[in-house]
């Protein structure tokens, strides 16, 4: 069984973060903030009032099968991301990929921080997956990032995640990655490797899948909900 209660964990020169479980009275005007900014488009969510963001965010967390967790900076209170870690077997996502016993999926917000920390995004994937790998039934993370999101596919590359196939899902094309539990172990304490400068989606497959999108969209072969 999955722990619900808050844990420490390190977070490079930061120091280290405490993850908690949203509170969503308190959080949810943060989180209409931060979905009201321009790189937060990938969630759809701008434009939103903070009732609304509060209404679905609390149905999300009447369905028993997504956990939303914060990141708070210990030292200073602040807080720097919010994620969640679903069940994929009641996401649509399991009709678009062959899921496996032990697979958890996650979606990741990260804040606009005061000021920036070194290698932020690496370590805060470091503490997702402490935080997941905490269930020992859970054996691999499962994400599905828009392919038009380059700055997270560099970040995701950077934390050793493993790319697959592209997905087309009602409301994106994204490709799936994947960290298992043996690779967040081996990278488990190490300082965050060199930041890359490619993506696997970079050149003519992101381009190739984009057309894809667009085309099977508008002619309604790809099921499309935006």
């Amino acid at each position: 069984m999955a722990s619900s209660a808050p844990m420490e964990v390190p977070f490079g020169p930061g120091g280290t973060v405490l993850l908690r479980k949203m509170v969503l009275d308190e959080d949810a005007p943060l989180l209409h903030d931060w979905f009201s900014r321009d790189y937060a488009r990938f969630w759809g969510l701008q434009g939103k009032t903070v009732d609304e963001i509060r209404e679905k965010f609390a149905g999300i967390e009447a369905s028993g099968t997504c956990d939303m967790v914060f990141g708070i900076l210990a030292a200073t209170g602040e807080r720097l991301f919010m994620f969640q870690s679903y069940d994929v077997r009641a996401d649509v996502l399991s009709r678009h990929y062959p899921v496996q016993t032990g697979d958890r999926g996650f979606h990741l917000m990260l804040g606009p921080v005061e000021k920036p920390l070194p290698a932020a995004a690496y370590h805060t994937f470091q503490a997702i997956a402490a935080w997941i790998f905490r269930d020992p039934s859970v054996q691999r993370l499962v994400g599905e990032p828009d392919i038009r999101n380059r700055k997270v596919l560099l970040r995701l590359v950077q934390a050793g995640f493993d790319f697959g196939q592209v997905v087309h899902l009602p409301y994106k094309t994204a490709v799936m990655v994947y960290r298992t539990r043996a690779a967040f172990e081996q990278m488990r304490g190490l300082p965050p490797p060199p930041a890359p400068t490619r993506s696997p989606m970079d050149g003519w497959r992101g381009k190739y899948h984009a057309l894809v999108s667009r085309v099977g969209r508008r002619i309604g072969l790809i099921e499309r909900h935006w």
